[in-house]
């Protein structure tokens, strides 16, 4: 049953993300190509400042769609759990824990999809501008070669303490994406609770949740680094930021877990729907 409920969701919730994704990506190739506007060769300064705010765009573009995305989650979720909506939904014969693993994992996925996306379109841009300014004349390919090339030389490849950073950096990564799916559930599922305004106790939660986890990580992580930092002198600063991801990533999950159950436990105890 919970392979169909997720092939459900994941229809009734595709369109909206997937338009905003292609949107950002259209953006930074429209973005990208100012670099090679004869621009930069114009004595007109107006057309540099036009330009220039094209890039404002763009990085206005990914804040919004990483915004865009996370609230059309959550009101999506908010809608089939809480609302009229919400009276259909709990009336499936699917348990608490199905229910609600049918909403989390493609939140998941979609937010992973942004923050990949994202990347690309950075890439792209990043590229494009590499390519207009760079006399040579390079391709796509040759640009990242010559990128690798250099890192190569630095010794980067070889470099533990920075394999380690990038392996906590992932972890991180993806503890992010279970942590933020699951604040939104938290959030929403604490909201409901708070009578005929529910939508201002969600937001309230999710910053309540969310301040609490800031302070968390500056209690645990700060002395830790205070203490590595005065007692032994680091070879990197690789060595003193990949525990602290590692440990965030464990608080982050740690967190999740909490949320769901608590999330699981509100749904089936103490759903409200009026």
């Amino acid at each position: 049953m919970l392979g169909k409920l997720l092939k459900h969701e994941w229809r009734e919730i595709w369109k909206i993300p997937a338009i905003l994704l292609g949107i950002l990506l259209v953006v930074s190739v429209f973005a990208g190509s100012t670099f090679f506007a004869p621009v930069w060769d114009s004595e007109l300064s107006g057309l540099g400042i036009l330009a220039m705010l094209v890039w404002m765009l763009y990085y206005f573009a990914i804040i919004g769609v990483s915004i865009g995305v996370t609230l059309y989650l959550a009101i999506h979720f908010y809608k089939t759990m809480f609302t009229d909506e919400g009276y259909l939904t709990h009336t499936l014969p699917v348990t608490s824990h199905e229910l609600l693993l049918s909403k989390i994992l493609p939140m998941m996925a979609w937010q992973m999809l942004a923050t990949v996306a994202i990347l690309i379109s950075v890439a792209i841009f990043g590229s494009m501008a590499i390519l207009a300014l760079h006399s040579d004349g390079l391709t796509f390919r040759e640009v990242y070669r010559q990128i690798f090339e250099v890192l190569a030389e630095e010794g980067f490849f070889g470099n533990m303490s920075l394999i380690g950073f990038i392996t906590s950096m992932l972890c991180a990564f993806l503890a992010g994406i279970v942590s933020g799916a699951m604040m939104i559930v938290g959030s929403v599922s604490i909201g409901q609770m708070v009578g005929k305004h529910k939508v201002l106790g969600s937001i309230g939660a999710y910053f309540a949740i969310n301040t609490v986890v800031q302070i968390l990580s500056c209690i645990v992580f700060v002395p830790v680094v205070v203490f590595k930092v005065s007692n032994e002198m680091p070879e990197s600063v690789f060595d003193v930021l990949t525990p602290c991801y590692f440990g965030m990533s464990v608080l982050a999950i740690l967190v999740s877990v909490g949320l769901y159950f608590l999330s699981e436990y509100l749904i089936r105890r103490k759903l409200n729907l009026d």
